[in-house]
């Protein structure tokens, strides 16, 4: 996927969790505000929409969001809400709402507020505020229903060989919270990490590794035998700080 096509998943990404700022950002870095997803066919506005951030809808509009833009099953954005509010702002009425779910299931799709995300000046911040516009998008698509991936993990080379099973909000399937929830659950240190191993030998290094693992998934954390870094450690932790 080429960079814009990226910014454009970051903008629908944005628009999903509330957070304005970063949409005012992607805006100023050229992106089209009505970029329909390539499967799908939802924009910002529907997602907007979808999600209950009436703030949000209201920029969108007021920076050109064409609210008769129709997604892969025909809907407008008012049909993806029951709040009389952001009716008045994208027309129609309750009635139209229809009982779809959601398309296919992005990363940045969950009920409750993102991860992390906190309010200021009544504006959604997330960290995507923070992020590096050439860092890979994580927003990629699955075919899951769930909003928690479950997966099997165990400390490679230890005692104990029963694995246990941590979840992961579809929404965070990063590979630096892959870790850290590994981590917190097997009861280890970041740090003391080496490397996380798909069983049966199969290295993972990226968001993109993370986002094609599947449900029971079966994962090893190899730790740090020695004291003082090794330079695989040390370019391990940069992939997750």
């Amino acid at each position: 996927m080429d960079e814009s096509k990226d910014l454009e998943d970051k903008f629908r990404e944005a628009a999903s969790i509330g957070d304005q700022d970063m949409l005012e950002k992607l805006l100023q870095l050229g992106v089209n505000v009505n970029a329909q997803h390539r499967i799908n066919g939802w924009t910002a506005l529907h997602w907007a929409s979808k999600r209950g951030h009436p703030t949000i809808v209201r920029y969108l509009l007021t920076h050109g969001a064409d609210r008769s833009l129709t997604n892969g099953k025909g809907e407008i954005a008012a049909q993806l809400t029951d709040k009389e509010e952001l009716h008045s702002l994208l027309g129609g009425t309750p009635e139209t709402l229809s009982n779809s779910s959601l398309p296919i299931t992005p990363n940045y799709i969950k009920h409750p507020p993102f991860p992390y995300l906190s309010k200021t000046n009544g504006t959604a911040k997330s960290p995507l505020a923070d992020m590096n516009h050439d860092q890979p998008i994580t927003s990629r698509l699955s075919q899951d229903s769930s909003e928690e991936l479950v997966l099997k993990v165990r400390v490679a080379n230890s005692a104990e060989t029963d694995f246990i099973e941590i979840e992961i909000d579809r929404n965070e399937r990063t590979f630096s919270n892959l870790v850290l929830t590994c981590c917190r659950e097997l009861n280890c240190e970041p740090a003391t990490v080496v490397k996380v191993r798909k069983l049966p030998n199969t290295a993972l290094r990226k968001d993109k590794d993370v986002w094609r693992l599947t449900d029971f998934q079966e994962l090893e954390l190899v730790l740090q035998k020695f004291s003082g870094g090794t330079r695989l450690q040390n370019a391990f932790q940069e992939l997750i700080y």
